[in-house]
């Protein structure tokens, strides 16, 4: 079976599992804070991420306030969470940024969101893929990361290299379906530790089967 060819098996067979994902991450209404909770869950758990936001944004609800607001008070609501502190200060910063030069609505394109504090290419693809389905790249975290390297499409460690693989695999009217559901396959199924044996998909034959190591 062609490594495309497969591919695509896979994507298929994991869209019966989960036909309509949609991001994991709640308590948002605009981009802008879109954008924020994506930052926020960067090593940390959706739900963890989802414990802090409502707060945040009840105080500060856009890029403008958020300029304004005291960094220990932002601190404070968000301290449950991983790197909180560093996050803190990516946010205000954004925030900043996207106040002056982008009336505090985040661009839809990748280069121009990676100028931004705190969103490298993974964030900045999530944003694009799950809120606009705009193709620009495949974002690529730890799930996705196991699900490509567990069925052969890259044999890569580096989550930038990873995606350039999945890129030249999958059409480009494809990545947004990749990124989200690789996540939840990864998440929930094709786990890092204790995969759900009974739901993990199958693909190919004998010792060219996959996933690796199941």
């Amino acid at each position: 079976m062609k490594k495309r060819e497969l591919a695509y098996n896979l994507l298929s067979e994991i869209e019966k599992i989960y036909p309509n994902p949609k991001s994991e991450l709640v308590n948002w209404d605009t981009a802008f804070q879109f954008l924020v909770c994506i930052i926020l869950s960067a090593q940390t758990t959706d739900i963890q991420v989802n414990k802090v936001t409502k707060n945040l944004f009840d105080k500060y609800p856009d890029a403008r306030s958020m300029v304004k607001a005291n960094i220990k008070d932002i601190k404070n609501t968000i301290g449950s969470i991983n790197f909180f502190n560093n996050k803190a200060k990516f946010i205000i910063e954004m925030s900043k940024m996207l106040d002056k030069q982008y009336e505090g609505i985040p661009p839809k394109d990748v280069k121009e969101l990676q100028k931004l504090p705190g969103v490298g290419y993974k964030t900045a693809n999530v944003f694009l893929n799950d809120l606009y389905q705009l193709n620009q790249g495949v974002a690529v975290d730890t799930h996705v990361l196991r699900v490509a390297k567990g069925y052969g499409l890259s044999s890569n460690s580096n989550p930038d290299k990873v995606a350039k693989d999945l890129e030249k695999i999958y059409k480009k009217e494809d990545w947004y379906k990749v990124n989200s559901l690789f996540v939840l396959y990864g998440r929930y199924i094709y786990k890092a530790k204790k995969p759900d044996l009974e739901k993990v998909v199958k693909i190919g034959l004998g010792k060219s089967s996959y996933p690796k190591g199941l």
